[in-house]
Formats: structure tokens, sequence, C-alpha cells
């Protein structure tokens, strides 16, 4: 697929639904002590009441801009220069919002793995942390987010850089903004946007977006996004970034387990996809990106066998995909192969890879063209007989043999052995090599290969001891040649009018990369590019992806600017606009605004791959033919009531005049009472449908039951119990208790309120890890046994974590769960986990009791109905804070800790934890009490107890 234009998801603004607030709001990134990218148009946006005049003031000027039909607005900043000094930014409308010390800078999106995440307060670095004063670094964490849909909104706050600060910062965009920042003498300052989650694979950071013309990794397309699919952090945690100024991304990661390899070259080609991603999203033409080689790790070489056989993520054949990518446009890589622990795959030191990071910064971005950025890497290799003469580039002021002591300057070893060469012979039977330098050269032989047809560099895991680099004190990076005589050629050529670079013909080893620039004469424009006779377009730059054969690249040039056509298409249901044939000069860029009727969704399918759900697509740069087509579905919600399930369930895409059909089902003892359609009775069938849907609508089914009052017993053991129906309404989530009474569960995330059929729920998302927590303990809590019981609704969205928490007593002391991914029920009872042998259905509400006995066995019901039990003795006389580590001395609701590892997704109504293991006879009349509370017999409802407003 030829992509030539840089494709930009449309602004990260509110959707209509934030909208329909009269107040003037603006995303989170907009708030105090915020470092705006200098030197480019500034977009701030946010929402308002449609039609509302925004006005935004900075540095003296003040710009205006009226929110359209859907309550979002923008306005663009004229560029501006650096300036380290603190200035107020303010949008007036109907109300005002004042954000103060707002500076002017380089923003850079610092992402990954945990190793990017690592902070400073974990590197042993108390000197550095003590001497953190920097008002001109700030960092904004975005939180753990994984989403099936692009989001809108984020979370989080500028940090500014202190000394009381810096230990939370990610260590290495500390270190590569600390070099940045006293290289430009304070006058820069540098925003870090630290978006990172660990054990990830590469996957969930792409934009569907990266992938278009990338046909190998079509795959990626069809995956599932949730829990860790394709997509899902790209949706929560890079797409609501954008339009926000940045500089560019600084990315560390290991590759965690690549099993989903398209190709073998697919680490590369999903790097490749990630800088396309994210340069589109924004729209940036030249989008800076360097990367982390990953470090030295794990178990010595065996032998002087290369490891060859990809590992699954941390290996040799990774860090040879990553030094492939340096082909990449605007792309550099800051090695840390000699700097890593063999037992730690989070090595302490991140300084040196910060430094290595700014230097890429340095030369290409603050001018700092002197600048040696890369230790050596392999170029070509020649047989001399029984030699092999391996040539570099990126030599730098010449070879050395040297060592790296952590923290300190590459010490050369003058006349030392080079480490960790091998050669092999046609038989393919490795020995070590005898290395030395000569010039730019290694000379690579061994006695016991005569005949050299393979040599390799550092090519293992952990090539502890490789020690090659340039004067420079940079590595050089591991190679494996597997065949010395073989080539690939790359022929370039250009026509009148412009240049190709490199032209001629470059000789490469299979299997390596090249980066073409393709530049225009003064009056004159590219007018194509053909690779092996094909046209893929006028671009300005071409990456060969690793080469496997001799190709051929030519550009041609022409006075007139060439021209393109973008095809708009959508269905019924809203509007894109423009529409039809649209006609884009070279160079220029299109925006499409895509708009939905009412709550309509939409999918947007660009040149034929789909990228979910978007505001608008700006084509920017465009040179070459596109289409773009929204696809709108109505949207209709559907809830049931205590009693019985409705599927589907939720908020119910439809395709535009499309129909549907809803299924009821009840639980055992309890009947359909009615079903509601857009509020009005239509009976009480077991089915519904909707024939020819054009509008959004809501659906309803209610159950009756047995009865019966019940009541809440022994009160005097509760450790604590909330009512669904005490939670606020709407917005945030705050949530009073009963018992201990007067005081409030503390919110952790942002947790929102549903309502179904009358009652309030505390709504729990596992992609965002909201939940509550009940104080802290720091002294056991005798017990004689212990109750839960709940009143939860479990939504599937595939998530298999360890456990799923509803109700956790110090993170695995005690713990009961739905399982997101298959609906069993979890308990978990001082460290060991059971699950049950049949499932809670999704959007079935379920009334969940947990009884465990003073010996700790237990049973577990749901509905009345026991559905597992524990005979096994494990004592249940105390709860005791503190074992399971430091999240462990607090009971949550929805999540395990504060690191939501597990976290329940769906709905939790009322909860009620016991220090004591309640008869049979007590749970019944709870469980009756709480089936009494949320029946649909009218007779059955108590207001006075519930809170519920008939409507």
């Amino acid at each position: 697929m030829k992509y030539g234009a840089f494709l930009r998801t449309a602004t990260a603004l509110f959707l209509a639904a934030a909208a329909a607030r009269a107040e003037v709001t603006l995303s989170t990134l907009f708030s105090d002590h915020m470092v705006l990218q200098r030197g480019k148009p500034v977009p701030v946006y946010g929402t308002a009441s449609p039609g509302e005049r925004i006005t935004v003031s900075f540095n003296g000027r003040s710009v205006s801009a009226s929110a359209d039909a859907q309550g979002t607005w923008q306005v663009n900043l004229a560029a501006m220069r650096a300036n380290p000094k603190g200035r107020r930014l303010t949008v007036a409308g109907t109300n005002s919002i004042i954000i103060d010390d707002v500076l002017v800078g380089d923003v850079w999106l610092c992402s990954g793995q945990s190793n990017m995440d690592m902070r400073l307060g974990g590197c042993n670095r108390p000197t550095d942390i003590a001497g953190a004063d920097y008002p001109g670094i700030r960092q904004f964490n975005v939180p753990l987010v994984s989403s099936g849909v692009p989001l809108k909104t984020i979370r989080g706050h500028w940090t500014v850089c202190t000394p009381a600060a810096a230990s939370g910062f990610s260590a290495t965009a500390f270190y590569f903004a600390r070099r940045i920042y006293e290289d430009q003498k304070a006058g820069v300052p540098i925003g870090l946007l630290v978006s990172t989650v660990g054990g990830t694979r590469i996957d969930v950071w792409l934009a569907p977006e990266g992938v278009t013309d990338i046909p190998v990794l079509s795959p990626l397309y069809s995956q599932k996004v949730l829990p860790w699919g394709p997509f899902s952090l790209f949706n929560g945690m890079i797409y609501p970034l954008a339009p926000y100024g940045i500089k560019g991304a600084i990315w560390y990661q290991g590759e965690n387990t690549e099993v989903t390899k398209q190709s073998a070259d697919s680490y590369f080609l999903k790097m490749k996809a990630l800088v396309q991603g994210w340069k589109r999203l924004w729209g940036m033409d030249d989008f800076a990106f360097y990367y982390v080689m990953i470090a030295n790790w794990g178990s010595l070489p065996p032998g002087s066998t290369p490891e060859t056989t990809p590992l699954g993520g941390w290996d040799a054949d990774t860090r040879l995909q990553q030094t492939n990518a340096m082909a990449l446009p605007h792309a550099g890589m800051a090695s840390a192969i000699d700097i890593g622990e063999s037992d730690d795959w989070h090595p302490k030191d991140k300084m040196d890879v910060g430094d290595r990071l700014a230097l890429w910064a340095l030369k290409n971005d603050y001018g700092r063209a002197s600048l040696v950025t890369s230790g050596p890497v392999i170029k070509s290799v020649a047989v001399s007989g029984s030699t092999v003469v391996c040539s570099f580039r990126d030599a730098g002021g010449g070879l050395i043999v040297g060592s790296k002591p952590p923290y300190r300057a590459t010490q050369e070893t003058p006349g030392g052995p080079l480490n960790r060469f091998v050669i092999a012979g046609a038989d393919g039977v490795w020995y070590p090599a005898t290395a030395g330098i000569a010039g730019n050269t290694v000379v690579v032989s061994s006695p016991s290969v005569t005949a050299p047809r393979k040599v390799s560099y550092a090519f293992w895991q952990n090539p502890l001891g490789c020690n090659l680099y340039n004067r420079e004190g940079l590595p050089a990076a591991p190679f494996y040649v597997d065949d010395v005589t073989k080539r690939c050629k790359i022929t370039a050529s250009s026509g009148p009018g412009g240049t190709i670079s490199p032209s001629g013909t470059s000789v490469l080893l299979p299997r390596t990369t090249a980066l073409y620039n393709i530049r225009p004469k003064a009056g004159y424009f590219i007018r194509d590019v053909r690779v092996d006779g094909v046209s893929e377009g006028s671009l300005r730059d071409y990456t060969f992806d690793p080469v496997y054969a001799d190709h051929t690249i030519a550009a041609t040039f022409s006075r007139k600017a060439p021209a393109y056509t973008i095809t708009a298409t959508s269905t019924g249901g809203g509007t894109l606009s423009p529409t039809g044939t649209v006609k884009a000069l070279q160079g220029q860029s299109t925006a499409f605004r895509i708009v939905g009727n009412r709550e309509n969704l939409v999918d947007v399918t660009v040149d034929g791959a789909p990228m979910g759900r978007r505001s608008g697509v700006t084509f920017t740069d465009v040179r070459a033919n596109h289409t773009i087509s929204a696809a709108f579905s109505v949207t209709i919600k559907a809830t049931a009531g205590y009693g019985g399930t409705i599927s589907p369930d939720g908020v119910v895409p439809v395709k535009y005049n499309a129909s549907t059909t809803f299924t009821f089902a009840p639980i055992p003892g309890y009947s359909i009472l009615n079903v509601k359609v857009d509020g009005e009775d239509v009976g009480a069938s077991a089915t519904h449908g909707f024939l020819n849907v054009k509008s959004p609508h809501t659906i309803a089914v209610t159950f009756k039951g047995p009865g019966g009052a019940g009541s809440v017993p022994r009160t005097d053991d509760l450790l604590f119990a909330c009512r669904g129906d005490s939670l606020s309404s709407g917005g945030a989530a705050s949530w009073p208790v009963d018992v201990p009474a007067g005081q409030t569960l503390a919110p952790i995330g942002a947790p929102t309120v549903d309502a179904i059929d009358g009652h309030k729920y505390a709504s729990m998302r596992f992609e965002e890890g909201d939940g509550f927590t009940v104080g802290k303990y720091t002294s056991p809590i005798a017990c004689n046994g212990a109750s839960i019981v709940v009143v939860a609704k479990p939504i599937r969205n595939g998530a298999a974590a360890g456990w799923t928490s509803i109700v956790d007593v110090f993170y695995d002391r005690l713990i009961l769960g739905i399982r997101n991914d298959s609906g069993l029920v979890c308990v978990r009872r001082n460290g060991s986990t059971d699950d049950s042998s049949a499932a809670i259905p999704s959007g079935q509400i379920t009334i969940l009791s947990l009884i465990v006995q003073p010996d700790g066995t237990y049973k577990a019901y749901a509905n009345g109905t026991e559905i597992m039990s524990n005979t096994a003795p494990s004592p249940m006389t105390s709860l005791v804070p503190g074992v399971a580590g430091p999240y462990a001395d607090s009971i949550t609701i929805g999540r395990n800790a504060p690191d939501a590892w597990t976290a329940f997704n769906g709905d939790i109504g009322d909860v009620y934890l016991y220090k004591a293991a309640l008869t049979d006879v007590e749970r019944r009349q709870l469980e009756a009490y709480l089936a009494n509370k949320l029946s649909a017999e009218p007779a059955n409802r108590d207001p006075s107890r519930t809170g519920r407003q008939r409507g």
C-alpha cells in the first residue's frame, strides 16, 4: 500500500458527551507547571457549550475560537521561542481557567517498558537526586489505561524537577533531559510525557495509522485489542496526548515476548510502524525518534555458537533489528550492551542510557553537529586468505579496545584483546576468534578455520565482556554475518531537478537496511519514487526494509506539483466533511471532520485499514492517493435489573439502518416483569427486536422474584458496609459508608457511577484501574472467620489476571472476585487462589457471598446457590496487614492494591465485610435483604432504605 502522506488523526478533543456541560474545560495536559512546545504553532483545546466563544491568552497575545456543534474547540497559539520564565495562560468563556508557571521549551514523549518507567529513586544515585534542582525540567506521568477504542481524556499532572520530587522521575528521561538542559545552559525547558507500562509488547503501543503500508503486519488489525492486544495502550496512553505539541520521542523497550512474529524482521517492522503511526497522529513531517538497544542480561554464552534462534524477546536478534531501525528517518540508537547486569534486566545505570540518547538529540535537534552519536556498526566484510576483515561505519575518532565502568567514561585498554568475536567455515562450526584492530577495521581469524564463511560479534543474550568501542566511548553494535560471500546491491538514480542520496550503487550485507533521501531543487517537485519499478508515491524519504536481494530506487522530478485524490465516503448516521473526490497538490494538507448524529459512533477506514473511532483525519504533506470512509453506528443502551440478564448488554453499537434483537433470561426463581424501550413498557416477552435502527434507543428489562424482606445480621461484626445507593450522583464517585458511620471510601483513580434499574453502582473498568480504598491498617484484625457479601455485575473484557478483585483485604490475605476473562468466581485466602467451576454470566447482577470459617475452610454462593468450597484448613483467626508487601495495608474495592495489577471489570453495588463467619441462616437473611432492595416488584421497594426514586 502506498502511503506517501503523513496521516494525522484529528485532535484528541473531547466528544459531545463531555461537551454537554456548560463549563469550559481543558485537557489535563494543560495544567500548572506545563511546558509548551517551542518553534511551532501550539494547539490549545477542550470543550464548551456548542457555539461558545473561547479566548486563550498567553505571552501577550490572545486567540479566539468558537466551540463547534459537538462542543469541541481548539485555538493555535503562534510559534514561540524557548522561555524558562514561568508565565500565566488564561482561558475565558462562560467561566475562566487560569494556568500558572507555564514554560516554553521542548516536549519529549518518553515511552516503552519498565526500563523507561524505572524511577530515579531506584538507581542508587542519591547525589543525583540531591542535586536535581532543575526548575525547567518537568514530567507528566501518564497512568495505565488500556482501551479498546481511542480515548479523548487523560489524567495526570505536571511535576517540577526538584530534589524532593526527582526520585519519582523516569530515570532514563531525567538523565536525557538533564544532559540537554545543562548543554542549553537552562535556556530551553524540557517537558517529559512519560507513558510506560512494564512487560508489554510493542504491539500494544502501535497506532493503526502506522501499520497501513506494512502489509506483513496486517494481521494485527484482526486481533483482539483488549486486554493487551495491538493498539490497546496506544488507544489509552498515546492517543489522548495528541495534538499536544511535542518535539519527538525516546523509546526504551526490550520487546517482551515477540510472540506475534509476522516475519523474521517483525520487530524492526513494528518499530517502523510505531514511528509512522505516531508521526501521523501528530501530523509531524519530521519526528525525532531515539531509542535504546537492550542491555546485556542473563546467562553467559555456553560456547562459541551465536544465539541465532530468537528467544522470543530479549535476545541478540532483537538487537540486530534495533540496529536496523537506525535507517528510519530522524532516528538514532543508544546502545546499552555494555552497561547491563547479568542478574537484573533492570540495570541501574540509566545515566549512560540517558546521556547516549541525548547525544542524538543534541546533534540533530540542538545544533551540535560535530558530536559522534553512535558506536561502530558493521558495514561490510571481506575475506583475505584465512581472515575476515570487518569494516565499520560510525567509527568516530577510531576503533579501540575498551571497558565501561558504571557511571564513568569508557576506558581504553591499549593492546588488549578483543572479546566475543567468533568465526566459522562452511561446516557451520563456530570457534573463538583472534580479533585485532587495523584502522577502522577489525581483522578476525582462527587457526581452526582456514576458509572463513561466517563471522559474528557479541551475538548472545548476554555477551558480557564485549569490548569494541570507538574513541568517543560508544560500544559497537553486535552483528551476525551468515555468509561472508553474499552481498545485496541497491542502485539509486534520479532524473533532472533533484537528487537522491546515496546515489549510484551501494553494496549491503544481507538483512541490513538503508535510508534514501530524495530532495527536489528549487522550483521543482518530486514527481515519483519507484522501487524495483513500482511507484511508491512522491516520497521524501524511503527506508528499505532488511534486504535479501538486489533492488533499484529511482526518483523523478517535475516543475509542476503533482496532484492527488482523496476519495471520501460515509454511511448515514453522521457526516464526513468534505466528501466525494477531494483534490490535493503535493505537500498540501487536507482535513476531514467526522461527526456522528447525536450519540452515534463511527468506525473510520483509511486506505482500506481500520482506524477505529476518530473524530477527524488530516492528511498532511500529501504525496499519494488515499481513501477514507466513515461507517456510523447507532447506540442502544441495554440494562437488566437484578434477577436475570439481557443479551447483548451495555452500550451496543448497531450499524446505521441495520436491525438487531435483544434476549432476556431470568435466573432461577425469577421471571420477566417488564421490558421498557425508550421508557415505554412493551410487555414481558423473552425477546425484543429493533428494525432499521436510525436513532439511539434504550432498552431495560426488570425481573420479579420471590420477595421476602430479609435483614442485615451481626452488625457489630462488620468491618465496613456500604450501599451502592449512597454513591454520589454522576461524575467521579464518592462513596459514604454505613459502617464505620461517618466515613467515606477514598477513590483510587476516577471511578464513576452507573444507574441500573433505579439503583447506583460504582463503575470499575480494568483498563482504567479504578477502585476504592478503606483506610490503612497497622495492626492485625482479630477475626472469627470472615464473610464478604457483595452485589456485582461483571463485564467480560478478556483480561487474564492472576486473580480479579471485588473486595481485597491486605492484598492477598482475603480476596473475593470474578475473573474478567472467564467469569469464574475466584477466592484468594492467605495467598492461595481457587476458582469456581461455574461462571457468572457477563452482565448479570449477582449477589455473591463468601463465608470463611475460623479454620479457613469456606463456601461461596451466587444468588443463594453454592458454587464452590474448600475444605482444606488455613486458619483465618486474624487478618494481618503488610504480609504481602508495602501495598498490603489497606482494604480495597474493585482492585487489589494501588498498583492495580488485578482489577474487577464491571459494576459494584452493596459491599459487606465481616470479621466473623455468618451462619447459613444469617447469610440467607442478608442475601434476601439485598434481593428485596433490588427486586422489581413495586411492593417490595422501600425508598426510605434504598434512596431509589421512581421516574
